[in-house]
């Protein structure tokens, strides 16, 4: 589905964007070509980072290449699908004459027009510059009639989506990591996607990790790029080594990591259950690895329960209504990396996929925080949806006490 969009988009760019350049009388023919050489190299970068053997170090810089090819390529495709808004609504090609029109007006509409073909460039240009490093810390409060009560007031600090080998250099989360530190969390959870495809992406990244710290420890699970399932023609036997590779990074930077199964915590008597799961998406193209009933069978009767999950349908299929767990941590969907969200009106492509994408939600007395991801993916940028940090406060409901 996702392709089918995605190339769904291009042929009407080709198309109209054809017909608008042609309309505004700055047509050439090398446009038509481009997208289609700039997509053929992206396929022929993709393919040598799959199924060729090289260091992880030359792979980074590969998907940072294949990254701002992508960018650019979506930049024209933008570009394109503007040029063709402006042939139907301009009032006259740019470069037509016209008694109606005096060559002062000319002149105003030929610099809107300007900026408008712009426009994608300036917006997308900002997002790989600054927007990708533009972190930000969302505070949430939760009021949860089943806490127990000396719960009241822990903070959990949830960062999701690291993917790590897409920085060139740790130095780049280093401001990320002093923000952790200030925060002062009770807790710190990471729900998965340490990595783009290889466990070593992670090396540079452990001691940074490794110095976080919080009284009640540090939890996470693993996301859909963490299980070598995107290594071009990997054996079994080459995933579970990066698996078991990943996994010793993870505890060797002082994360424990759950796989189906639960922590249970203690505070002056009182305890919670931390339940982390493996991978578990509605969408069948990932492979599943999590088990949560398997996970739940460890959490004592009348529990009370967070749930650390990859990915946000799991929680919307299999956790809604059928497992009394107050509160999911999930991330996953970056919130497409691009979209707004202004004044309390929020959009992303991402809702076109996914029922709950980014930010909070409630379902009768179960919550789920979507995390929109600390790192990047695919298109090496962000705009609107920045990467987060997220400092979510329990409390206890006055209805519970």
């Amino acid at each position: 589905m996702r392709w089918a969009f995605i190339l769904g988009v291009w042929v009407l760019a080709e198309i109209g964007g054809y017909w608008g350049l042609r309309r505004l009388g700055i047509w050439k023919p090398w446009m038509g070509w481009l997208t289609p050489a700039l997509f053929l190299c992206m396929l022929l970068i993709f393919l040598m980072g799959r199924w060729l053997p090289v260091s992880v170090d030359l792979y980074k810089r590969i998907h940072m290449g294949l990254g701002i090819l992508f960018l650019v390529w979506v930049i024209l495709i933008l570009t394109k699908l503007v040029s063709a808004l402006l042939g139907i609504f301009s009032p006259l090609k740019l470069k037509a004459s016209s008694d109606s029109f005096s060559e002062g007006r000319r002149a105003v509409l030929r610099l809107l027009g300007g900026v408008a073909l712009g426009t994608p460039v300036m917006a997308l240009g900002y997002g790989f510059f600054w927007g990708r490093f533009r972190f930000r810390v969302e505070k949430v409060e939760l009021f949860l009639s089943d806490l127990p009560p000396v719960w009241d007031g822990v903070t959990i600090l949830h960062f999701s989506d690291l993917h790590s080998g897409s920085f060139l250099s740790p130095a780049y989360l280093r401001p990320v990591w002093q923000q952790v530190e200030a925060l002062a969390p009770d807790v710190i959870v990471f729900t998965g996607d340490w990595v783009n495809t290889f466990a070593h992406e992670i090396d540079p990244f452990i001691e940074d990790l490794a110095g976080l710290s919080a009284p009640l420890g540090k939890w996470a699970v693993l996301g859909n790029h963490d299980y070598g399932d995107y290594i071009g023609g990997a054996s079994p036997e080459r995933r579970q080594a990066e698996r078991a590779y990943l996994k010793a990074a993870i505890e060797k930077a002082g994360f424990r990591l759950l796989h189906n199964e639960a922590a249970i915590l203690d505070r002056e008597g009182q305890q919670i259950a931390l339940v982390g799961v493996g991978n578990w998406s509605q969408w069948r193209r990932f492979r599943r690895y999590g088990n949560l009933a398997q996970a739940w069978a460890q959490v004592p009767p009348d529990t009370f329960a967070i749930l650390l999950s990859h990915d946000p349908t799991h929680w919307e299929y299999e956790v809604q209504g059928k497992y009394p767990i107050s509160l999911t941590l999930s991330g996953h969907t970056h919130g497409f990396q691009v979209g707004v969200e202004w004044l309390g009106y929020r959009f992303s492509p991402a809702q076109w996929l996914y029922t709950y994408w980014a930010g909070l939600y409630q379902v009768g007395r179960q919550y789920l925080y979507v995390n929109r991801g600390l790192g990047y993916i695919g298109l090496p940028a962000r705009l609107g949806i920045w990467p987060e940090l997220t400092l979510i406060r329990l409390r206890r409901s006055e209805e519970s006490i």
